[in-house]
């Protein structure tokens, strides 16, 4: 059983990400553009399989970092997104013959795909199994989903989810879903698929990163609660976790904050 958010649905985020799109997504997903780097997870992706003459689909592509990559492999991409602004953006900054953008509903697609990938977008539809059997409907013969979501079995998802579940607390902006590799493994038993997963970025997960993150996001969460920002206790937190949480090893297979 998956963990669900209970403020939010899919068609309510159609609009927060065109706003996104619009004043600048280069803050918050296309480093490809900006620094000339992919992001951590189009680097893993791409690295998994040989892209040469597959035929591949990107669902919710954002601005076209990670389906321009696996073009420039050798694929023939279709990216789609259900922002205009997105893929307004993907067609302005990335033009090859093999690959093309779409503004699309998922759910109105055609055709069939040797691979279909899904870079951080299941946990934001309204019913991930729903969504993952009718992606599978649409693969070739021996056809591959690669998927990838955030992950919560680690030190960052322990934290958050003792807040969201005791406290109702809005631990993510966007997500509809908090996933972990239990929810892929009985998944892929029901879609009669054969899985193998990974997680990486254990920075996020229990490093540097992680203090990053939570210097921003504990005193948003907890205004979102209203609660007073409680900026000595947040402070006296962050240096426990980095005198006790940062020193271990914390890079066992299901420890990384993005699931692959």
């Amino acid at each position: 059983m998956t963990i669900k958010s209970k403020k939010t649905t899919n068609s309510s985020l159609s609009k927060h990400y065109d706003d996104i799109f619009t004043k600048g997504e280069q803050k918050h997903f296309t480093s490809f553009i900006t620094t000339g780097k992919p992001s951590s997870e189009a680097s893993q992706i791409i690295q998994q399989i040989n892209w040469k003459k597959k035929k591949v689909l990107d669902v919710g592509c954002g601005t076209g970092n990670f389906a321009f990559l696996a073009s420039e492999q050798g694929a023939n991409v279709l990216g789609i997104d259900f922002s205009t602004i997105a893929i307004k953006t993907a067609k302005k900054t990335f033009s090859s013959p093999n690959l093309d953008f779409k503004k699309m509903d998922i759910f109105k697609l055609t055709g069939k795909f040797d691979v279909i990938v899904s870079i951080g977008t299941l946990e934001h539809t309204d019913d991930p199994l729903k969504c993952l059997k009718f992606l599978k409907r649409h693969l070739n013969p021996n056809g591959k989903l690669i998927i990838t979501t955030p992950n919560w079995t680690n030190p960052r998802g322990y934290i958050l989810m003792t807040l969201f579940y005791l406290f109702d607390a809005k631990i993510t902006l966007l997500d509809l879903h908090y996933f972990s590799p239990i929810d892929f493994i009985n998944w892929s038993k029901i879609l009669n698929m054969k899985l193998k997963w990974k997680t990486f970025d254990n920075s996020w997960a229990s490093g540097n990163v992680l203090l990053d993150d939570f210097k921003k996001r504990i005193p948003n969460v907890l205004s979102d609660m209203g609660i007073n920002k409680k900026d000595k206790e947040i402070k006296q937190f962050l240096t426990w976790i980095k005198k006790n949480v940062l020193p271990f090893e914390n890079s066992l297979e299901h420890s990384g904050a993005i699931g692959l």
